[in-house]
């Protein structure tokens, strides 16, 4: 017979999985924002498996747009382009169940340590609800930290089942299966390499001194720690020997480790605050540069880090699990603050995996048996309610900011005028739905605010090409590859221009640029194929096309340019199948039901199909340069 007792465990036990269903259920409404483009939206390379090769050489990062190696979460975009194609909900469903695994393991793992079922609710419940954590979950390009949570508790769990309990089976299954799950938490985010650390700490706190005997020390080392220190140095080898991005290297703040200390000293009062108070939260925090440890900022966080030491040492003598907690939370915070030098050198993700600590802490604190009166129970239960219903519905209201580009850009502006990571975005939200004007002032205010960030010069020049403005998006170009010396986008862009102004030599220059930095990308191989077409060489277009459609074989305009070719050389039945492969792949193209327009007329005369295309081509584009001579070709088909 079921106990009332036993009733209430199933209740809070069946609340693991369905509270952060509920909570981020409006999370699916959302659509893709800021990198969410260029890792999963315009990224063609995850929806052709045959690129799953490629996680084992340099070509990873061409294809995952990547700028650190993480293979398991670029796999997690193959499968969901797989499942959901372009579809957002689907890729915010993929995240809101990883998330919600994430819980569950955090209510095992807390479960391993404290022995208690309320106590591991507790910490579980307060990981769900939290809304410092709703970055992670709502941003699909930040799942890293999602898939490397989900590794690094695997392993964790897995390895203290094991140290609890160290028989064969157990070394046999549980032991290589928590090493399996360490790497892919690695291979999903560089910052698991700390992970030994943690099961260190777990030998000492809990099971004593390990190094107080050498024999039994070195026995220890061997059977539990060597295992993952061979992974760690495996990855390491991996890494930074057979697959390593030069360009992920960045400079510390002002270039001097001094004031990088200075700052990362404030970034780690305002996070211990952002737990406490998870107000306000912001998507791109913008941390000035401080010189001078007499600022203000500097001094209070320097308080509050004391404060909070002091509270630790004394508090945690009362209990191993807050010693091991504290440690969780800043053993895996070390990596993200800035001692190697970070692009982001302060983000809510950042806390996802140290939180697991801080929630265990916390769970842990409001269930210590401080008082057996049932007035300070209530006390708690109380509390415990308020903060989990405020957090709740913080954190809803908090999903609503990626609802799509411009809420996120605008909310994030709002909160962070200074922002030229999000003005940019915020430009390119324009650029995608035709505001020109808007799109070019949203990239001068992100340049007026950092002007030596070459991706906005790349797009302002892309804008004024729209406009007509050639010599000024030109200029904006070269500015953008002065800045950065490798990028294919700013050359790809230059030679766009040029050919348009009938520079061909120059353009072909350009491209050839691109190509150089960037072999397979497929756009810089058919705009050298096209600027070749109108050199007349067309067996070096055709070579060049040829291998744009072998890096994407659903590009559409490839297909039409290997059309032109085939026409050009007088093959018309080669030109009409690629004509109609591309017409397939895009419908909406105007060029294609020109061609294929004049291909029924004039070498298979069929005008009824050749009056429909060059109808098509007229409503698709109603401004083409062929216009009149369309509009007349239908006044002499028209019956």
């Amino acid at each position: 017979m079921i106990t009332l007792n036993t009733k209430i465990r199933l209740l809070l036990f069946s609340l693991i999985p369905v509270l952060p269903v509920l909570i981020f259920l409006n999370s699916l409404g959302n659509t893709f924002v800021y990198d969410d483009y260029l890792t999963v939206a315009n990224n063609h390379f995850i929806r052709e498996w045959r690129y799953l090769f490629a996680f084992f050489n340099q070509k990873y990062f061409a294809i995952s747009n990547e700028l650190t190696y993480r293979p398991v979460v670029t796999f997690s975009y193959f499968v969901d382009y797989a499942i959901w194609q372009l579809k957002p909900w689907g890729y915010h469903l993929t995240n809101l169940i990883i998330n919600t695994l994430n819980i569950y393991l955090v209510y095992l793992a807390a479960r391993c340590l404290f022995k208690n079922r309320i106590t591991a609710f507790i910490s579980c419940l307060i990981f769900s609800v939290h809304p410092i954590f709703a970055e992670a979950v709502n941003a699909i390009s930040y799942r890293e930290d999602l898939l490397s949570a989900t590794f690094m508790l695997v392993a964790f769990i897995l390895f203290v089942k094991h140290d609890q309990n160290p028989s064969g089976r157990s070394f046999i299954i549980r032991y290589p299966l928590s090493l399996l799950a360490y790497l892919l938490a690695m291979l999903s985010k560089e910052t698991a390499i700390v992970f030994p650390f943690l099961i260190l700490s777990y030998d000492f706190i809990f099971k004593g001194d390990p190094i107080s005997n050498r024999q039994h020390f070195a026995r220890h080392l061997l059977t539990n720690y060597a295992g993952y220190i061979v992974i760690g140095g495996f990855y390491l080898f991996l890494r930074f020997f057979l697959i390593h991005n030069p360009g992920e290297w960045v400079a510390y703040p002002g270039n001097s480790i001094f004031v990088n200390f200075i700052m990362m000293t404030k970034v780690l009062g305002y996070y211990i605050k952002l737990l406490f108070i998870p107000v306000p939260l912001n998507a791109d925090y913008v941390t000035p540069l401080t010189f001078s440890p007499a600022d203000a900022a500097f001094i209070v966080s320097v308080l509050l880090l004391i404060i909070t030491a002091i509270l630790l040492v004394k508090k945690c003598r009362l209990s191993g699990i807050w010693i091991f907690s504290t440690i969780w939370f800043f053993t895996t915070l070390l990596p993200v603050l800035n001692i190697i030098p970070i692009n982001n050198i302060m983000a809510e993700r950042y806390l996802y995996i140290p939180g697991i600590g801080f929630t265990m802490l916390i769970g842990s604190i409001l269930t210590h048996r401080i008082s057996e009166y049932k007035t300070y129970k209530l006390l708690r239960i109380g509390t415990i309610a308020l903060v989990s219903l405020l957090f709740t519905w913080q954190t809803v209201n908090r999903n609503r900011i990626w609802l799509n580009e411009f809420t996120f850009s605008t909310e994030t502006l709002h909160r962070s005028p200074g922002s030229f990571r999000i003005y940019n975005d915020l430009g390119y939200f324009y650029h995608q739905n035709g505001m020109t004007d808007a799109a070019i002032q949203a990239f001068k205010d992100s340049i007026r605010i950092r002007f030596d960030q070459p991706k906005a010069h790349c797009n302002l020049g892309a804008a004024y090409a729209l406009k007509g403005n050639n010599d000024t998006a030109i200029a904006e170009l070269k500015i953008a590859i002065r800045l950065r010396n490798e990028y294919p986008e700013a050359h790809n862009n230059l030679g766009i221009l040029y050919k348009r102004m009938g520079k061909l030599d120059e353009a072909v220059n350009e491209y050839m640029s691109a190509l150089k930095i960037n072999p397979y990308y497929a756009d810089a191989h058919n705009n050298l194929g096209s600027a070749f077409i109108d050199q007349g060489k067309l067996n070096d277009a055709l070579s060049e096309v040829e291998k744009a459609v072998k890096i994407r074989r659903n590009f559409a305009l490839a297909h039409y340019n290997m059309a032109v070719v085939y026409f050009k050389k007088g093959q018309i039945n080669e030109a009409y199948n690629k004509l109609l492969e591309s017409y397939q792949l895009d419908p909406t193209n105007a060029d294609v039901h020109i061609s294929l327009g004049v291909v029924y007329l004039d070498h298979f005369h069929d005008k009824e199909k050749a009056l429909h295309h060059i109808k098509e081509a007229l409503r698709f584009n109603p401004k083409h340069k062929q216009s009149e001579e369309m509009k007349n070709i239908i006044k002499n088909l028209s019956p």
